[in-house]
Order: C-alpha cells, then sequence, then structure tokens
C-alpha cells in the first residue's frame, strides 16, 4: 500500500510538472499576442493583431494530427515514451521562439519561423495532455480517477497563472521600452530550466500497469490509429463527446482566460498590467477547484458535475462581459484609462466565477474522456478526441471571437459583444447534447 501511495506521488509529480511546464510554454505567446505582433510584423499590433493571433492559434490546429501520432507511439510503444518526447518537443520550441529575429532584421521570414514553432508546440501538446491523464488514471484506482487526474486539470490555471505571474515580473523590472524591445524573449528562454527538471524526473517512471498487462498478454494493436478510426461506432462516440462538452470546455476556459483578457484590453480599454492582474487574481482563486472538480466527479459521477459548469458558463460568461463593459467604460473611451478599485474587485469576482464554470467542465473532463476507451487504443482515441474538441474548436475561440468583432457590421450596443457568438454557440449545443451521453465506465 505505501509502495502505491509513493508511486501515484510520483505519476502525480512528473505527469503535473511537464504537463505545468507544457501549458505555461503555450499560453506565453497568446499572452504576449501584442508584443510578438509588434516585433514580427511590419505595421505594428493594431494592423496585425489578428494574423499575430491566428499563426498563435494555429498550435491548436495541428493538435489532432499529432493526437494520431504521439497515440500511435503510445499505444504501441508505451505511455512513457510519448509524453518524454512530446516534453522535449514543446520545450526546445519555447526556448526557440525565444531567439527568432525580428521583422526588422529578417523581414517576412519572422512570422513563419514563428508559425513553424507554434505549430511544433500544438504537434508537441497534443501527446503531453492525453499521455499524463492516461499515466496517471491508469496508476490510479477507478474510483479515484477524478481525484487524481484533477492535479494534471489543475495545471491549467497554475501554467497560464506562473506565465503571467513571470510576465508581470519581467515587466515590472524594466521600462516598457526595453520589454517590448528584448525584455518579451525572457520568459521564453528560462523555460528551459523547467524542462530539464520534469524531463529528470520523468525519466524515473515505470510504465503503466494497464500497458505492461497488455504487453505481457500480447493485447497490443498493430495499428492503433486504424484500429481507433475504422469504425463508425468510435467514430460517433467520439463525436458525441466533442460536440457533447469537449468542445464547449476548451471554448469556457478560453472565454474565461484570453477572450476576458482581450475584451477588457480592446473594447474596455483598460490598462494592460490592470488586466493582467485581473486574470491572475481570478485564476488564483479559481485553482483549487479543478482539482476539487475531479474529487467532486468519482462522488457525484463525471456527468453532473460537467454539465453544472455547463450551465454556469451559460449564464455567467454573457452577463460578465455586459457588466465589463457596462462598468469598464461607461462613457465610452477611445483610449486606455484607469479603474476604480471597486470595480477591479467586481472583475475579479466575474472572472472567477468563469474561471470555476471552467474548472467544473474541465475538471473531470480527462477522466471522463478516457474512460470511454479501452487500454489497447486508449492513447489515439481520447487524444484524437480531445484534439479536436478541445484543440481545434475549442482552442479557435480567441481568433474566431477577434475576427467576428472584426468583420461583422451590428449595431454600436451589440458590437462588443457579438464576438461571444461562437463561445455560446458550442455551450449551447453542449447543454442539448450532454444528456444524451453516459456516465462512462470505470475498467481499467
Amino acid at each position: 500500500m505505501q509502495d502505491h501511495s509513493k508511486n501515484m506521488r510520483l505519476a502525480i509529480l512528473a505527469s503535473a510538472a511537464g504537463t505545468l511546464l507544457e501549458w505555461y510554454d503555450l499560453y506565453l505567446a497568446i499572452i504576449l499576442a501584442k508584443v510578438l505582433s509588434n516585433q514580427f510584423f511590419p505595421g505594428g499590433e493594431s494592423t496585425y493583431f489578428l494574423e499575430t493571433l491566428a499563426i498563435v492559434g494555429s498550435s491548436f490546429f495541428v493538435r489532432p494530427l499529432g493526437s494520431l501520432f504521439f497515440g500511435s507511439m503510445g499505444d504501441r510503444k508505451g505511455r512513457k515514451k510519448s509524453f518524454l518526447l512530446s516534453l522535449l518537443l514543446m520545450g526546445g520550441a519555447t526556448f526557440l521562439i525565444g531567439l527568432i529575429p525580428t521583422f526588422q532584421q529578417v523581414g517576412w521570414f519572422a512570422p513563419i519561423f514563428l508559425l513553424i514553432l507554434r505549430l511544433t508546440q500544438g504537434f508537441a501538446l497534443s501527446g503531453e495532455y492525453s499521455g499524463a491523464i492516461i499515466y496517471v488514471s491508469e496508476n490510479a484506482p477507478p474510483d479515484k480517477r477524478g481525484y487524481y487526474t484533477g492535479f494534471i486539470q489543475a495545471t491549467v490555471p497554475i501554467g497560464l497563472l506562473l506565465c503571467l505571474s513571470v510576465v508581470l515580473g519581467v515587466q515590472s523590472s524594466m521600462s516598457v521600452e526595453d520589454f517590448n524591445s528584448w525584455g518579451w524573449r525572457m520568459p521564453f528562454l528560462t523555460s528551459a530550466v523547467l524542462v530539464v527538471f520534469s524531463y529528470l524526473i520523468r525519466r524515473k517512471m515505470e510504465e503503466t500497469p494497464v500497458f505492461a498487462r497488455m504487453q505481457a498478454t500480447g493485447n497490443i494493436a498493430a495499428s492503433p490509429v486504424r484500429e481507433a478510426l475504422g469504425t463508425s461506432k468510435n467514430w460517433s462516440l467520439m463525436w458525441k463527446i466533442i460536440f457533447g462538452g469537449n468542445a464547449a470546455q476548451s471554448t469556457i476556459m478560453q472565454t474565461a482566460q484570453f477572450v476576458t483578457l482581450y475584451f477588457l484590453q480592446r473594447a474596455v480599454k483598460i490598462e494592460e498590467h490592470i488586466s493582467l492582474l485581473i486574470l491572475a487574481a481570478a485564476l488564483l482563486l479559481g485553482a483549487p477547484f479543478f482539482q476539487w472538480a475531479g474529487k467532486w466527479s468519482d462522488r457525484y459521477g463525471r456527468r453532473k458535475v460537467i454539465y453544472t459548469g455547463i450551465c454556469l458558463a451559460a449564464v455567467s460568461i454573457p452577463l460578465s462581459f455586459y457588466l465589463f463593459n457596462l462598468y469598464g467604460n461607461p462613457e465610452h473611451l477611445s483610449t486606455v484609462h484607469a479603474i476604480s478599485s471597486p470595480v477591479i474587485a467586481l472583475f475579479i469576482f466575474l472572472t472567477f466565477v468563469n474561471t470555476l464554470a471552467s474548472a467544473l467542465v474541465y475538471g473531470p473532463m480527462g477522466a471522463y474522456v478516457m474512460e470511454f476507451f479501452s487500454g489497447r487504443t486508449r492513447y489515439t482515441s481520447m487524444g484524437f478526441t480531445h484534439n479536436v474538441g478541445n484543440g481545434v474548436l475549442g482552442g479557435a475561440t480567441p481568433l474566431i471571437t477577434e475576427f467576428l468583432k472584426a468583420n461583422l457590421i451590428v449595431g454600436v450596443s451589440l458590437s462588443p459583444f457579438i464576438g461571444l457568438l461562437y463561445p455560446m454557440s458550442l455551450v449551447a449545443i453542449a447543454l442539448v447534447m450532454h444528456p444524451f451521453l453516459k456516465e462512462p465506465p470505470k475498467e481499467g
């Protein structure tokens, strides 16, 4: 019993440390999208912000392809090998982003380099997250999978919080001019230290009991991709999971984090460091709920906890954005301005409520998706399902919301909110479809 507890602690530490790093790496470019647009395009952020966001968001679009590569590797050669490779790919790409020459130095090669490295990051993340969830799940008792995988789920807000803390720390240590000129590179370059630390921990890991049994019995899929994607029954199940909550989970999280951040900065026009502090404070308050929601799902069922979060988001997201606009910029100013302390406190609370909704949906989601698929093609099936819903559909939320705001012509009163049409559509679909999904089985 003591050995099992020790193994579980190592499994959680090794998996969570790497996943935390990968979310940190992925989020840096999203947080610094405005700075990157100034560095890698000729016309500055006002002209090329949407283009930069498209490049930054490209990491989400490549994830289904990466999930098939890493899923096949994980199902054939082991969970450990797959997400050791994904960790090194992610860390290397992040480090190299910090070394990209500016547009003034190499011209249009600058955004091309950024695109290549963001695609590499997305490719790597597709194997990392699924591998971490499966590794912890296959080491955990079935009745505590939500509890243990909740630690992996909590790396998302903690990774973003770490990202915000590093960016704010570097910004506060130098002038605005120095940060925009070269200081932005520091958060990317220092991630190399975390990569080495995470890799050394993961090398100590053993293969999961589930995969070890499959190896011993010869129950290894020769072609996991063909086996996972070759039946209409599996396709039907995957699409139900994607639209029954997985895509909604990602769009709720993206809206609670980055759509909120861009809305406060670009529509409400509050000071950038205040918007970062609002998001950081809300994440600090909301981070524990990601793990708690996983634990609650062991007791009350994954579906109930997830559906509660979807219902909360359906109300809290539109209400919060209305109040952001109402109290953040009542005079409809077109320039950056300060807001009062009570308004800052209100915005932290509203962002926290959206973060809570995100936690209720995301906390159980890893175990929820994993348990639908058998061990033989689990890595491939779960990875593809998650990365289509969470990666492509949900991950596109910041880009599509900004595109809608820039290109749809509506009345003045609706124009700040038109971007919410996309995330609220995915939430509405999940509200209808999720009740038709059954509670997943909990066998190994």
